[in-house]
């Protein structure tokens, strides 16, 4: 049998669905650039997906395969010229993606060809009708499903037998980022640091998650989205370690079906009643948002990050959103736009869904009156003020306590940008504003009837 496996988000050999049968059939490994996906996303993510792209490609060729590159409107051609007897690949719930899916699988029923579509950036199969709320999800759905089908395994192909084909192939983007650069690294140190992760931090997830230290968080999430690791390795390790872990990949799943149901909410809130709430639209006070230059220190520490990774650590990404959206009441959007557009693990579902969250819009949000304090989640989570210095140079110098101090920061350092906004009348006011645009009804909670 000659089996076309399509490569997407599945940059790996290990527990790889694609790979299936590759000991006793004839598997050829395929990659179809999408240009709307390029003009989609940033370079960070560019530059770590066809680094691992490239990798992968000399994987499969040390055991005897050839990746081939191709774009969308070659496909035709490539499948008459290759006569396989079943094209398969991993569905994706990306609006675009489905669009693309839709189009290849109309291709193929038009040329008579089969095809199988496989499951890989989900755990579990996405449920027939949506559910509103993130508990109902993992209760009824989630862990029913994990415990009734379990995680399977797909084994490590020893070789693949590709045939040869004369087919004119194209040529990968060039892309290069400085912030993306140190998240370049191969399947195998991935697994490595991930099993390091595992004996050394996992069991403690549940109490050091928030905390903003170098080994609080797993820094996972790039190779996630690019498919060099897989979930079910993950949940695998997780499930008798750290139920924290394994909800937080329920919270990978919740998104995603979300986004497959309610695909306008990439653009419109999923609780209906916000679609008319007025959102500022401030530019200036964006663009000093997202250079890091709030007066704030921990809000301008992660926004720096960002800027200089490509990566955040969850908890930072809570605060900086609920400061964009809540303290200054600009756009969700416009946040939700730059983070995708510079985060090395930019996934439309998840960001979308948690930008959603924290401005109090979308599908079991924070309500309108949870609104971080940045001052208070730096003194919890960074006591020593050590990720704030990091980022922010000219704080270095300036002793902790002024770190949570506004007015002693004012004194310490003079060149520091002065608080964009009062936090507590900022507060107050974004209450205001919600209160008067629900007025005596409040706010529903369903965003769907």
């Amino acid at each position: 049998m000659r089996i076309v496996s399509v490569v997407r988000r599945e940059l790996r050999i290990h527990d790889n669905p694609l790979w299936q049968g590759a000991n006793e059939h004839e598997i050829v490994p395929l990659f179809v650039l999408d240009e709307f996906n390029q003009r989609e996303h940033g370079d960070n993510l560019r530059t770590l997906f066809f680094f691992a792209l490239n990798e992968l490609r000399k994987q499969i060729s040390s055991l005897g395969g050839h990746l081939y590159c191709i774009r969308t409107e070659q496909q035709e051609a490539f499948f008459a010229t290759v006569k396989p007897d079943v094209v398969r690949f991993c569905e994706d719930h990306e609006p675009h993606s489905r669009e693309r899916d839709s189009n290849l699988m109309r291709l193929l029923e038009r040329i008579g060809i089969r095809y199988e579509v496989l499951r890989d950036s989900t755990l579990t199969p996405i449920p027939e009708q949506p559910f509103s709320t993130f508990t109902q999800f993992y209760k009824r759905h989630f862990l029913p499903t994990l415990q009734n089908n379990g995680l399977p395994h797909y084994p490590i192909p020893k070789h693949f037998k590709t045939p040869k084909i004369e087919f004119v192939e194209t040529e990968l983007p060039q892309v290069s980022s400085e912030a993306a650069k140190s998240w370049c690294i191969g399947e195998k140190e991935v697994l490595n640091r991930w099993r390091h992760y595992v004996r050394q931090h996992l069991a403690n997830y549940e109490h050091t998650r928030n905390f903003l230290t170098e080994t609080s968080s797993s820094r996972i999430s790039p190779y996630i989205r690019c498919g060099l690791i897989s979930l079910r390795q993950l949940c695998r390790d997780a499930l008798d370690v750290s139920d924290a872990f394994v909800r937080e990949l329920a919270w990978h799943d919740f998104y995603a079906h979300l986004l497959h149901h309610f695909p306008e909410t990439t653009e419109q809130e999923w609780r209906l009643e916000w679609r008319r709430f007025r959102w500022r639209q401030d530019e200036k006070d964006f663009e000093r948002w997202c250079q890091g230059q709030t007066g704030v220190p921990l809000v301008d520490a992660g926004m720096r990050q960002l800027q200089t990774e490509g990566w955040l650590p969850n908890r930072v990404r809570m605060v900086v959103a609920s400061f964009l959206t809540k303290h200054l009441r600009i756009d969700w959007r416009w946040g939700e736009r730059y983070f995708y557009c510079n985060l090395v693990d930019a996934d439309l579902a998840q960001n979308v869904g948690n930008w959603q969250w924290v401005a109090g819009c979308g599908a079991d949000a924070a309500p309108y009156f949870r609104i971080f304090n940045p001052i208070l989640q730096a003194q919890k989570f960074d006591p020593q003020g050590e990720y704030i210095r990091k980022f922010v140079p000219e704080l270095r110098k300036v002793p902790t306590e002024a770190l949570f101090d506004l007015t002693k920061l004012r004194n310490c350092a003079p060149n520091y940008p002065t608080p964009m906004v009062d936090l507590e009348v900022a507060r107050s006011e974004f209450q205001a504003e919600v209160k008067k645009h629900f007025g005596e009804k409040g706010l529903s909670q369903k965003g769907f009837d």
